[in-house]
């Protein structure tokens, strides 16, 4: 019976011996940077720019019944003529066709913006270890089961020789 005692406690030692993974948690920190800068700049810009014509005014005084009267701007004429003892005045006004148009250099203030910021971010991970064996542990996973099968054998043995 002491027999039978010894060899249970020593299969139960043989079951129970083993080893195990270790759980680990890894942790992994990242870091995201950017950087906020503001550059600020003059630009000149071309801008066409439309102007007024100006007032202008002449004059003149002849001796004659015609008259031609020119500006800038503008063309004018006059004539006197008699019709029937009566004087008429005909007068024309024509303006020149044209435009003033003209580009004018325009500062304009340029605002450009960077960015730098920095994230931080932390995330955990369970990795797995296998740790490596020692000797003690490769002699059990190796002869082990030769072991209880031996012990099995020598079980049903002993149960024969005295049954």
């Amino acid at each position: 019976m002491r027999k039978l005692v010894f060899f249970m406690l020593l299969l139960v030692a043989c079951v129970f011996n083993g080893c195990r993974t270790q759980k680990v948690f890894e942790r992994i920190d990242t870091r995201d940077s950017f950087l906020t800068e503001r550059v600020e700049s003059i630009v000149y810009v071309q801008v066409p720019v439309e102007f007024e014509i100006p007032a202008q005014t002449a004059s003149i005084v002849t001796m004659d019944s015609t008259s031609h009267l020119e500006t800038d701007f503008a063309i004018s004429d006059a004539k006197l003529s008699w019709r029937d003892g009566v004087p008429y005045l005909f007068h024309s006004l024509e303006n020149k066709p044209q435009k003033i148009n003209k580009d004018v250099t325009i500062p304009v203030r340029h605002i450009r913006l960077k960015y730098y910021k920095t994230v931080y971010r932390t995330r955990y991970r369970e990795k797995v270890i296998e740790k490596q064996l020692t000797l003690y542990q490769r002699a059990v996973l190796n002869f082990a089961p030769w072991i209880i099968i031996g012990l099995l054998i020598w079980l049903v043995i002993i149960r024969l020789r005295k049954g």
